[in-house]
């Protein structure tokens, strides 16, 4: 699909007349594809930068109030764009070792407690991606490749959730 396709897919089911102005909207991507400067805490690639650059484009209609990431250069860059164009700074929340099991579920809580009725861009990674979906929209996604970057979703949690899965490409 192309961006604008998948842009007009998204908004068009998204804020179909059964979709109220109070609804939260969050999106969900993986990091954008990296680069091999640092094994640690690699950059984004050419591609990767290409892809976040794409990635704006395909939500440069969403007014977003919020765009989170963890502390690795890699999703901070990913979503970076995309807060630029919105005047935003990109919130990072980080993930180890100490809030593995919770780090999901407190994400969550904060974005739907200060977020609620605006739309939220998270960036995170390819193991944190369908944990994140299932708790916003109560389905499993399929888990995602070592070399996908394209998934998209984007999710109005609540009662009744929806969700709508793309794919995006620079």
């Amino acid at each position: 699909m192309k961006c604008s396709s998948v842009a007009l897919l998204l908004f068009s089911i998204l804020f179909s007349a059964n979709t109220f102005a109070a609804d939260t909207m969050i999106i969900v991507v993986r990091h954008a594809e990296k680069s091999t400067d640092d094994p640690k805490d690699p950059s984004l690639s050419e591609q990767g930068i290409a892809r976040a650059s794409k990635l704006a484009a395909v939500l440069k209609d969403v007014d977003l109030k919020a765009v989170y990431a963890t502390q690795y250069k890699r999703t901070q860059q990913t979503g970076l764009i995309a807060a630029t164009r919105n005047g935003l700074f990109v919130q990072v929340r980080a993930a180890n070792k100490e809030n593995t099991k919770t780090y999901t579920l407190d994400l969550l809580k904060e974005i739907l407690k200060k977020h609620r009725g605006e739309a939220v861009l998270i960036v995170g990674h390819g193991n944190t991606l369908p944990e994140i979906v299932k708790h916003l929209s109560n389905v499993d996604v399929t888990p995602i490749g070592e070399n996908e970057f394209d998934r998209l979703y984007v999710i109005t949690p609540g009662k009744n959730p929806r969700l709508v899965s793309a794919t995006y490409s620079p």
